[in-house]
């Protein structure tokens, strides 16, 4: 039988999602960057902790992208302009609601946050500073998961890729002129994300108005009435939801125990996971590649389709992690210096930079195959696979934080990713039958 995919058609979608996903946590890379180099310590420790925060509660609705994605993409499939429609404004409606109650509960979700960490009395002051503008971008962001995620399931390459990387260039380019030129400290940080996360909105509705090719209908938006279709797609949505729950109490786990051993170690933890992140970001966009072509295929009912995904997917992220591996080993003392001219940060980095080629090599397969559930909506294993993982944090934590400190903190971290990669392979021949 004839291949249907290829290299260059895989590699096609795919570099340019792994270039546009990257700019997200060069964002955060770049803004703890410019705290690591204000004068003291409480800076980079306020905004590590803030973007945790923040990471938390989108992360916890990051379904609204993947699900999106997912959708979209079996629309492409199916060739249904209705279907395309429908997985464009249901999950617009969905984020509408869930922005505004956020906001609302915001208050209550940061005084208990605070309670939890139970950080510096200076640092937590400096973080309100940061979470009281960023929080009125929570509507944006929403919106910015579920036109990206329709564009990522379309194939509408370019454009996805212009939103992303010109979003989070503002971003950057206004955190340096609000800090360095205007003096806005932590303040500018925090304006300059807000101001970006609207402008990626407006260009992702442009995106779509001009290139999305939506047929209106008045038929499509009497569908939006019903309730049924909105309960199966949060099935598939709540699946997700409970393995982001779970990702966070692991993300929460790992700074609680960094924020326990000093301000010092959380600080070099926020600078070595920020540049995992670099890492971990571009394997999410080969993920989002193999979410769409899985998608694709799922929409189509093409085994064969789905097969070549997998072994094309697998072998491309063996050489880039090859590649990459040698790259960030070379270079992790210069890395962490572009974070933190700090030099009590920077040392303490250091000693633990060997988790910077460990823990994307642990996390590689399980990333990658996540893009291949949730494409062809096969989210029920997702949601086990980090009931096992949270369990199992939980436990080796305890064990090894007493006795190794920080690098137990480290080996529990990546141990952890590497379970769910192991799991997620048990789990394949799972999603093969949704093809029978």
């Amino acid at each position: 039988m004839a291949r249907q995919l290829t290299y260059k058609e895989y590699l096609m979608v795919t570099i340019p999602f792994m270039l546009s996903t990257v700019t997200q946590p060069l964002l955060g890379v770049v803004n703890t960057a410019i705290m690591g180099h204000m004068s003291e310590v409480f800076y980079i420790a306020a905004v590590s902790l803030g973007v945790i925060l923040f990471n938390n509660i989108y992360w916890l609705f990051g379904f609204l992208r993947v699900s999106t994605t997912s959708f979209s993409a079996q629309a492409l499939g199916k060739n249904s302009d209705e279907s395309k429609f429908l997985s464009l404004f249901r999950p617009l409606i969905i984020a509408f609601i869930i922005s505004l109650i956020f906001i609302c509960i915001y208050p209550f979700i940061f005084a208990y946050y605070v309670e939890m960490m139970q950080p510096e009395t200076l640092v937590i002051d400096l973080m309100k500073k940061y979470c009281d503008i960023v929080i009125w971008g929570a509507p944006f962001v929403l919106f910015n998961y579920v036109t990206l995620g329709w564009l990522m399931g379309q194939m509408i390459i370019r454009y996805t890729m212009f939103m992303q990387i010109s979003m989070n260039v503002v971003n950057i380019i206004l955190s340096f002129v609000f800090v360095f030129i205007l003096h806005m400290d932590i303040e500018g940080v925090a304006y300059s994300s807000l101001i970006a996360q609207v402008y990626g909105c407006i260009i992702g509705f442009m995106a779509i108005y001009f290139k999305g090719n939506l047929n209106f209908s008045g038929h499509y938006v009497e569908q939006l009435k019903s309730i049924k279709p909105f309960l199966s797609m949060m099935k598939v949505n709540t699946d997700l939801m409970l393995r982001t729950i779970c990702l966070l109490t692991i993300n929460n786990l790992f700074a609680m125990a960094g924020t326990s051993l000093g301000t010092t170690t959380l600080a070099a933890n926020a600078v070595i996971l920020e540049i995992i992140f670099i890492l971990v970001y571009f394997i999410d966009g080969m993920a989002n590649g193999v979410s769409v072509f899985s998608g694709k295929a799922f929409g189509k009912k093409d085994k064969q389709l789905l097969n070549e995904t997998l072994q094309i997917g697998l072998r491309c992220l063996a050489v880039f992690m090859v590649v990459s591996s040698i790259v960030v080993y070379l270079m992790k003392s210069y890395l962490i210096g572009l974070m933190t001219n700090l030099p009590e940060i920077s040392m303490y980095a250091d000693e633990y930079s060997m988790f910077l080629v460990i823990h994307p090599i642990c996390a590689c397969v399980g990333l990658l195959l996540y893009g291949m559930y949730t494409g062809v909506g096969h989210t029920s294993s997702v949601r086990n696979m980090m009931f096992i993982a949270v369990i199992f944090f939980f436990i080796c934590q305890n064990i090894l934080v007493e006795y190794f400190a920080n690098y137990g903190i480290w080996a529990t971290y990546s141990l952890t990713y590497l379970l769910e990669s192991i799991i997620l392979i048990l789990f394949l021949p799972q999603i093969k039958l949704k093809f029978e």
